[in-house]
């Protein structure tokens, strides 16, 4: 049995050997559509700068049979595009060999068709799917929540992970986020595009110029931020018209540039939180690789990350086989998975009465108004009229419910619970059930919705009223 990982930055095609897995095949998703043939992986990322007219990256996330804007003779669609590089990775296994597919989030259940139908073309036939993030997230027990982060060629794909209990315990996949130009393909770039400049300040020279100055520099690129994820300073060499260009590049300068990649990527992780529970972030290599990226993740509150092994989705297609393996008939997209629960992933409840006096809050404030929060809940919408307390807010506002949200003081903690369709998020994390507030907080009701804040009032001498 074969498994084929579709994570388009890296496709990975495996077999299980012993307690591990072998890598047998393994190419980027990237093609050149030349007039007789199809050229992919290694071999069209290495002319990608140089033939940019003929280059397509995004054949797997784009699969249809609508006509390519610039067809070939050979190609004329993403599913030919998509063709060629799956008969180059599996043809030799033609006939002999069924093949598990590891899927990322996001694609229709018409693509979903219609990868079935390119990978059989080749020849291998299709025997299960499984969600990918799910599969690479199986290979030890799980915790009640996990969240996965992985970068595609052209955008960021983080999906929330949940163990389900009932007849049929395990994890299974709840939900998932995409940031698009924030994939690899768009980090490469913008490094690419500092580095380029640094260059020209210092030697009047710049790779992006020439097309196949601007292929070297892509190439050389994963190298340098390899080196750079163990060394703060290192020496960028460029070979130019007989002479040896360099540039010294410190770690924290490409950091810095990636930060628009980096805080939008923390953004999608800290979306997805729940308010009050601890984070168990799992990353691929490609996450891995980006020099500081891990280190600024971790500035998240509570924050626990684990890089996954290579292949990680496809082996863990090979491990739970027998629960992905479908007839040819009955093929469907695997959601859940019979992963064990982690002992250490019993989530205690709250303990809301833990919450220091200081940090209580007394009020929240709304448009340089302060409401009172007492032991009768503070029902806040913007149709919640008739109710004993309430903060009414105005019905234009995007984003917010007709009664979105309660607030109350119970036992000298203030807690709020969502009632909402849009959600309610504290300092942006998002509120599942009820949880605690206290001083300082930022209450988001709705998205993009409205900021509350959360106040105390005190005596002349600094003491909380209560």
């Amino acid at each position: 049995m074969l498994a084929l990982e579709l994570i388009d930055a890296a496709l990975v095609v495996a077999r299980q050997h012993g307690d591990a897995v072998d890598v047998v095949a393994d190419a980027p998703g990237v093609a050149l559509l030349e007039d007789q043939t199809t050229v992919t992986g290694v071999d069209a990322l290495q002319r990608l700068r140089v033939k940019p007219l003929l280059a397509n990256t995004n054949f797997w996330r784009a699969l249809s049979t609508q006509p390519l804007t610039r067809p070939s003779r050979v190609a004329g669609t993403t599913a030919d595009v998509a063709f060629a590089q799956a008969e180059q990775l599996l043809g030799r296994f033609k006939g002999s060999e069924s093949v598990l597919l590891a899927v990322p989030a996001g694609y229709t259940r018409e693509q979903l068709g219609l990868l079935l139908g390119v990978i059989n073309e080749t020849g291998v036939r299709v025997a299960g799917l499984v969600d990918a993030a799910l599969a690479a997230c199986s290979l030890e027990p799980a915790p009640a929540r996990v969240l996965h982060l992985d970068l595609e060629l052209h955008q960021a794909l983080l999906t929330v992970l949940e163990y389900s209990g009932g007849e049929h315990p395990g994890l299974k996949r709840s939900r998932y986020e995409i940031a698009l130009r924030h994939g690899l393909l768009g980090i490469q770039q913008t490094l690419m595009q500092f580095i380029a400049e640094n260059f020209v300040r210092k030697t009047r020279f710049d790779p992006l110029h020439e097309a196949s100055s601007e292929q070297r520099l892509h190439d050389r690129l994963p190298a340098w931020l390899s080196e750079l994820q163990q060394a703060e300073t290192i020496t960028l060499s460029f070979q130019f018209d007989q002479r040896e260009l360099q540039l010294e590049m410190e770690r924290g300068q490409l950091i810095a540039a990636a930060e628009p990649h980096y805080a939008e990527l923390l953004r999608l992780v800290q979306g997805a939180r729940v308010a009050g529970m601890a984070i168990d972030l799992r990353v691929s290599q490609r996450v891995a690789s980006m020099p500081g990226l891990l280190d600024r993740l971790r500035t998240l509150r509570d924050c626990t990350i684990q890089v996954l092994p290579p292949a990680a989705a496809a082996w863990g297609a090979l491990q739970y086989e027998a629960s992905i393996r479908r007839a040819p008939d009955s093929l469907a997209l695997v959601y859940q998975l019979p992963v064990s629960r982690a002992e250490s992933g019993e989530t205690q409840a709250p303990d809301f009465e833990a919450t220091p006096p200081q940090l209580r809050p007394t009020h929240v404030l709304f448009q340089g108004r302060a409401w009172s929060i007492d032991e009768q809940p503070l029902t806040i919408g913007w149709a919640v009229e008739g109710r004993p307390r309430a903060l009414t807010l105005p019905s234009a506002l995007p984003g917010i419910s007709r009664s979105h949200c309660t607030l109350v003081r119970r036992n000298g903690a203030v807690m709020i619970e969502d009632h909402s369709t849009y959600g309610s998020f504290v300092n942006d994390e998002k509120v599942v059930g009820r949880t605690a507030l206290t001083v300082g907080d930022r209450l988001r009701l709705g998205s993009p919705g409205i900021t509350l804040e959360l106040i105390q009032l005190v005596n002349d001498d600094g003491a909380p009223q209560d």
